[in-house]
């Protein structure tokens, strides 16, 4: 697959679950979960809105976003194996958090649609094993670049864009928990 048609497809993928959250605001209950200790097992929990609505795809795509930041370093490994192991590290790891994203908005959408009802209790189990199969593909793909990383070097670009990409996730964290209580 080419190069544009790849890009479109990850932002389409990550485009998806705000589509799905925003077709099933209206249908979801007055109280969502906000942590989560296990499949199934919530222990916090905080009143709808639009925040508390929309934090999961937008804490996704945040991951996306730092994937996508460390993948265009690729080129900065000379030697093309240590290059293409390192791209495919982070590659899968982008298809990963793009696949728990569109999970995740299945998982909100999965209460206003009856279609989707009797595979409800699925999602989640789908999702963990999309993660760890996504980590371990990550890790079974870069075998043949082992950490440390000598040409990687960040610019100042790079640096500040993680940053505040990592500053955004936690803030959002934290308005999550604050905002949550115990039932």
């Amino acid at each position: 697959m080419q190069k544009p048609a790849l890009t479109a497809l990850v932002c389409l993928m990550f485009c998806t679950p705000f589509v799905l959250v925003a077709l099933s605001y209206s249908a979801l209950p007055s109280e969502l979960p906000v942590l989560h200790l296990g499949i199934g097992h919530t222990i916090l929990w905080a009143p709808k809105s639009l925040f508390m609505v929309f934090r999961v795809p937008v804490m996704n795509l945040i991951h996306g976003l730092m994937a996508a930041v460390m993948l265009h370093r690729a080129p900065a490994f000379a030697i093309v194996e240590r290059r293409r192991s390192y791209a495919n590290i982070f590659s899968t790891l982008l298809f990963t958090i793009a696949i728990k994203s569109d999970l995740e908005g299945l998982d909100f959408f999965a209460p206003a649609s009856p279609a989707l009802q009797p595979y409800e209790h699925w999602i989640a189990p789908a999702t963990l094993t999309c993660v760890l199969a996504g980590l371990g593909v990550a890790m079974i793909v870069g075998r043949k670049v082992p950490l440390p990383w000598p040409e990687l070097r960040l610019t100042v670009r790079d640096k500040i864009a993680l940053s505040g990409l990592f500053a955004t996730y936690l803030a959002i964290v934290v308005a999550s928990i604050s905002l949550g209580h115990r039932v």
